[in-house]
């Protein structure tokens, strides 16, 4: 894989050990995330490999804990907002400032310090088979049983 950094505050993405199933990418510069769904652009090219895409995932951490910040009025008191990054796919073919989409919870915006991991990015296969239409499909044990059909216990 390849990567362009657009920005003099841009790092390449990173895995934490050989054990890491995704890359941590990171912000820039600071940023502002304001109420309601945000971009946050990393300042990344990406190349991907042949017949792999990319998944933005949001770090567990940040998931359970909340997103990372300093408030407007204290900006040097790190806090935890109620903000997600939401998943985003990367096609191979795109060649662009890669970004993060973040959306925000709160009711005032906040901020995001350079150089925080914000999000991760998987680099998977994908299958690109075309879908064949048909009169019906083949029988399993699950059949049409879907969402919790197994239960929680």
């Amino acid at each position: 894989m390849k990567v362009v950094l657009l920005s003099p505050g841009a790092k390449i993405p990173k895995r934490a050990d050989e054990y890491a199933a995704g890359y941590d990418v990171f912000t820039p510069t600071d940023v502002t995330i304001k109420p309601g769904r945000n971009v946050v652009k990393l300042d990344i090219a990406i190349e991907l490999n042949p017949k792999t895409e990319g998944n933005m995932r949001p770090r567990s951490g940040f998931s359970v804990n909340g997103m990372e910040g300093v408030s407007i009025e204290e900006p040097d008191v790190l806090k935890r907002f109620d903000a997600d990054v939401l998943d985003g796919t990367i096609d191979e073919n795109y060649r662009g400032n890669v970004g993060v989409i973040i959306k925000s919870y709160e009711t005032t915006p906040f901020i995001i310090k350079q150089g925080t991991k914000i999000a991760q990015l998987v680099v998977k296969d994908y299958v690109s088979d075309p879908f064949e239409v048909v009169t019906e499909l083949s029988q399993t044990e699950r059949g049409v049983q879907g969402f919790g059909h197994t239960g929680t216990m």
